[in-house]
Order: structure tokens, then C-alpha cells, then sequence
């Protein structure tokens, strides 16, 4: 993955303004690079008839110049009218033949509107960039070589490349781009059907109806319970999730990886897919049992994520765990998870093996969802997976079981909040993956200065009965834990698993250094806190993880006593099947329950999993 730092990026600035007058006639003046003082995003297009007078008038044919003039935070990637002329002869159009919704949409897929960030060329990633565009579509970052300039150029969404970066105006940054952007009405199904490096997954997918699976963006049947954008939850303003979208990503493979397996047509893919999946329903493949069908759900998952938010990358992890990050989605083969660390590598084994994501060929976006390509073959290896893959302990924060949470750009984008709180959301939002009594108040926010796992955190409160529905993991016997903070405001509840109670209620105001948990300090011991953490899991504690780092006191969690883990009990599951975790106030409707992150680990791997 390649990012630039500031000092790279200040290099190419200067560069790039050396060569603007050579280059490209669309460029614009070196002193642009400046702050318009003054200007902003409606103006400054006003005030450059000679490069932007194209979307100037979009702007104002459309009203939304009064917008973009207004204070804000808004990023724009703004067309060049050589772009614009190259857009209408590509279409065999002019500027007359747009609709009052084309001249909207243009405006909408190059705005990014944000409650207190812009993006500066600084901030970039190759991937998707964490805020969707007006029209909720995410815009692509990738980076490509160019020779003549000795740099590397940016591009968005695939096709425009950054002329002039980081021109700072009043409300915002634009960005001078020399394509318009027109991002994919098409279903992942679709895309791939059209692009033949990827001719057999393409088929698969079709054959499977798998396609179908994958073709919705909004959730119609949703009801927001809120009549305002905005509510009061327990003196805290929140923003209400209005609505409910639906996105996917699909892992695929190019021809080119099943050539090298000898797969060279469907049949042959069937038949690899059988010494996987075995040979139920064959001849079916719509079947949720047949092998190929299998096969391919394995490689799709119900959430929305580009290759730079796969893996969490922010700053609540310490510096010496930055390579040990992970994460774990069920896919849509049922019940059935993938583990993919950082350096996006699915399913690592021990020796060290894994399937890769090509990042030059990944980032492929349709109206709801990303395609990744794949540099080996993806499969559920039951062995495998049990033994190997998912044989450790299993770190999952909260934010992540739900899909809802990550196709509504909630998971790690709650820090950068300007006039409220968070959000809060309807008890029944999250449909079976989390689920709120009435009485529960509902807090979503975020902040790298709280001792928190991936710096998100549930907050609820009132008389809460809720559920969350945890990832399935292999059949075995499994530790679970819960992971908090605690602190006198936090509350009593009662758990449960699977809808069992669970010991005697927890009361979660409890600090390490009282003696009913016996924390101590390593830095206070002779063997690296060895015997203490015994101790402390005698009485069903344990420290938070070493690889969790907080600002505040810029200290890993295990430094922390007031951050710990519950050790809720020891379960076994003899299947494949989702699990349930519940927690029910049963002291004060003024007691909270803070949702961070939960663990299993299987029984045979606690003495060997270490302080991360």
C-alpha cells in the first residue's frame, strides 16, 4: 500500500507546479497552492471562468452554488472544462442535453460533505476515502506511476487524476481533476460480468444467483421511529441513523489464479469446489449446499469495505502490535468466518501462508460495494480453518458483528463529529445482530483519548435489555470474555449466553485495584505480572490487552487498572451457529453499560496466548 508523507507530497507539489505550464493547458496558476482567503468552494469556480466555467454553471442551474458558498467542510474534486468537453464528446451530448438530475448528480459524485474534516492530499490512503460523496457513493484513491514527471500520480474512482491538489479555500479544499466522475449504477454481478480477467468467477456468481443476493441498496422495509434528524438521549444531542443501507464486497479471483490451479472452465471449478464443499445438491447450483455455491459465498461478505477498511488502522493500537492487527467477518457461507490481518492477508495460517488481495486490481466499486482481486484461491478448509486459521483466541469489537454499522459509515468514523455528540439508532436497527428493549438508550460515539478497543464504544443506558448476536465460530470449547472500562457511572447487569444466565450480576464500576479483582501493576512485580494475572483470573478478571493503546496517558490498556476483562465462562458448542450475548440492567435505569469488544478463545490456547 503506498501512502505519501508530507514531505513527499510537498515534493511533488513543487514539481507539479514547474510542469503545470508545459503539461497541461487546463492547469492552473502556481499560486493556487495558497489559501483563498475569502473564497470558497461556489466562488472560486465563479472567479476561474478560463478552467472551471463548466461546473460553475452546473452549480448554479442546479441552486447548490448557495450551498457550497455557505460554511462547511466540503472536499471537491473539481473537473476541468477540458474534462467536461471530453465528457459530452464521449456521450456524443453538450451542455443543453443534460437533465436537472444529471446536472445534480455531476454536482453530488464530486462533493464530499463532512460535519468537521476536508481531505488534503496528506490524508490519503490507496483505497476509499472513510466520508461517501452527496450522492453516498465512496471515493477511490490509487496511485500510478508517471515516468515523466518522476512522481506518482493520484487518481479517484479509476479515472481522474489529481492536476492540482490542495487548493484551500473558506469551506473546504478542491482538488482540480481532469475527468468528470461518473461512479457505476451497477450491481458487483454486473461489473464482473463485464470484465473478462474475471470471466469464470463472473460465471460462477451468475450460475449461483449469488448475483442476486447482492443487488439492493437501501433497505426499503426500514421505519425510522424518529420524526428529527437530530434527539436527546440522556442530555447528549444525537443523530439519528434515518436509514438503512445495504452493501457487500466480493473477493474474486482473475482467470489467471485458477489457470495456475488447472481450472480453466466451470465444470473444472466444480469439481475443486467439491474437494471442499463435497457433492451435496450437485447439478443445483442455487443451492445453498452445492458445492460451487458454496464456493462463491464464501468469497462474499454483507458489508461494504474497501481494501484500506478492512482492517482497522487508527491510532488505538500500540505501536509495537501494528502488524499483529485482525479482524473476523462471517461471511455469506453460513456461519462460517475469515480472519484477514493487516497487510490485508485472509486466513494467515502458522506457517505463514495466506490469500492475498492484488491492490492494483482491487477498489472495483458498484453502487453498493467493492470487488477485490485475489492473488491465490479462497476456500473454507474445514481443517484447516479449525486447527490452524481460527485455532487462537478471537478478538471482535462490538461495532464489527453488526453489517448495519459499517454500510452506514458508523464503525471507525465517529471521531470526527462537529455540533453533536454521535449517533443513536432504533432498538431493532441492527435487526438480529444487535437488538435494544425500548427502554434502552442508545449512545454511539468515539475518541482515541478514551481507553477503548478500536476507540469506538456502545454506550447504554435506562432499563436496557439488549442482545448482540456474536460471530460463529468452529465447534470446540471457548473462554468467553467481555472487555470494559470501568467507572463509578457504569452499572449492575445480569449476562447471559445463549439465552442462559451466566453467574451471579457484574457490577461494572469495579476498578482493578479493588480487592475483589487484585490488579497490579507488572512494573510493581519480579516476573512481568505472571503470578498476578493468575490471580486475577482466579477471581474471573483479567487485564486488558497490551496491543490496545489510549492517548490518554499515552499507555497500552494493560497499563490501565481500570481497564479489564470479564471471564463470563467456559462454553461448547457442538456446531457451526451463531451465538448470543445478553446483558440485562438490573440495578439503576442511571446505570451503563458500555458495549467495547468480547473474546473467545479456545480452552486449549489460553496457556500459550500472551499479554497482546
Amino acid at each position: 500500500m503506498f501512502t505519501m508523507n508530507r514531505h513527499a507530497f510537498l515534493t511533488v507539489a513543487v514539481l507539479a507546479a514547474l510542469s503545470f505550464g508545459a503539461c497541461d493547458s487546463d492547469e492552473i496558476a502556481n499560486d493556487s497552492y495558497y489559501t483563498f482567503k475569502g473564497e470558497t468552494v461556489a466562488s472560486y469556480c465563479e472567479n476561474q471562468p478560463a478552467r472551471f466555467s463548466v461546473f460553475s454553471r452546473i452549480l448554479q442551474d442546479t441552486g447548490e452554488e448557495t450551498l457550497l458558498a455557505t460554511y462547511g467542510h466540503y472536499t471537491c474534486f473539481l473537473p476541468t472544462d477540458s474534462a467536461f468537453n471530453s465528457y459530452f464528446e464521449e456521450r456524443g451530448i453538450t451542455y443543453g442535453d443534460l437533465t436537472d438530475k444529471e446536472k445534480l448528480d455531476i454536482v453530488y459524485n464530486h462533493i464530499i460533505r463532512s460535519v468537521s474534516i476536508t481531505y488534503m492530499t496528506k490524508d490519503f490512503t490507496e483505497g476509499a476515502l472513510s466520508t461517501t460523496n452527496m450522492n453516498q457513493r465512496y471515493m477511490v484513491v490509487s496511485y500510478r506511476d508517471n515516468p515523466l514527471l518522476g512522481r506518482n500520480d493520484i487518481i479517484v474512482n479509476r479515472v481522474g487524476r489529481i492536476t492540482i491538489p490542495d487548493i484551500e479555500v473558506h469551506n473546504g479544499v478542491i482538488h482540480a481533476i481532469d475527468h468528470v466522475l461518473v461512479p457505476s449504477d451497477e450491481t458487483l454481478g454486473s461489473i464482473l460480468l463485464q470484465l473478462p480477467r474475471f470471466s469464470l468467477f463472473a460465471k460462477a456468481l451468475e450460475l449461483t444467483h449469488l448475483n442476486d443476493s447482492m443487488a439492493e441498496t437501501y433497505d426499503v422495509s426500514f421505519v425510522n421511529p424518529y420524526n428529527t434528524e437530530f434527539v436527546n438521549v440522556v442530555g447528549y444531542k444525537m443523530k439519528v441513523l434515518a436509514q438503512r443501507r445495504f452493501g457487500y464486497t466480493v473477493f474474486a479471483e482473475p482467470d489467471s489464479v485458477f489457470r495456475q490451479a488447472g481450472i480453466t472452465d466451470i465444470d473444472g471449478l466444480v469439481r475443486y469446489a467439491q474437494t471442499y464443499y463435497g457433492t451435496e445438491d450437485t447439478g443445483d447450483p442455487t443451492s445453498r449446499r452445492n458445492a460451487l455455491n458454496r464456493f462463491v459465498s464464501y468469497h462474499l461478505l454483507n458489508r461494504q469495505m474497501s481494501t484500506n477498511s478492512l482492517v482497522y488502522s487508527g491510532g488505538n493500537t500500540s505501536a509495537t502490535a501494528m502488524d499483529k492487527r485482525y479482524e473476523y467477518y462471517e461471511t455469506m457461507l453460513q456461519y462460517r468466518l475469515m480472519e484477514v490481518k493487516a497487510g490485508n492477508k485472509i486466513n494467515t495460517r502458522n506457517d505463514g501462508t495466506f490469500v492475498g488481495i492484488d491492490e492494483q486490481e482491487s477498489n472495483i466499486s458498484g453502487m453498493n460495494g467493492f470487488v477485490h482481486s485475489l492473488n491465490n484461491i479462497l476456500v473454507y478448509d474445514e481443517y484447516v480453518m479449525q486447527q490452524d486459521v481460527l485455532n487462537k483466541r478471537i478478538r471482535f469489537d462490538d461495532y464489527s458483528v453488526a453489517p448495519q454499522l459499517t454500510n452506514n459509515n458508523i464503525r471507525w468514523n465517529l471521531i470526527n463529529l462537529d455540533g453533536f455528540g454521535g449517533y443513536t439508532m432504533a432498538p431493532d436497527y441492527c435487526g438480529d445482530y444487535l437488538r435494544f428493549n425500548n427502554e434502552s438508550k442508545i449512545i454511539m460515539w468515539a475518541s482515541e483519548w478514551w481507553t477503548a478497543h478500536q476507540a469506538d464504544e456502545i454506550s447504554v443506558r435506562g432499563w436496557y435489555d439488549f442482545t448482540m448476536r456474536l460471530p460463529p465460530v468452529p465447534p470446540g470449547t471457548y473462554e468467553i470474555r467481555l472487555g470494559y472500562r470501568a467507572e463509578p457511572w457504569r452499572g449492575i447487569a445480569q449476562l447471559f449466553i445463549d439465552g442462559k444466565i451466566v453467574g451471579i450480576p457484574i457490577d461494572l464500576s469495579y476498578t482493578g485495584d479493588m480487592p475483589q479483582i487484585g490488579w497490579v501493576s507488572d512494573d510493581e512485580t519480579t516476573d512481568g505480572g505472571a503470578e498476578n494475572d493468575k490471580m486475577m483470573r482466579n477471581r474471573g478478571y483479567m487485564k486488558a490487552p497490551n496491543s490496545i493503546f489510549t492517548k490518554n496517558g499515552n499507555i497500552n490498556l494493560r497499563q490501565d487498572y481500570k481497564s479489564l476483562r470479564i471471564i463470563i465462562g467456559t462454553f461448547t458448542f457442538q456446531d457451526y451457529a451463531p451465538h448470543y450475548f445478553r446483558a440485562k440492567n438490573v440495578e439503576s435505569e442511571s446505570g451503563e453499560f458500555t458495549m467495547d469488544y468480547m473474546e473467545y478463545v479456545p480452552v486449549s490456547y489460553i496457556e500459550k496466548e500472551g499479554k497482546d
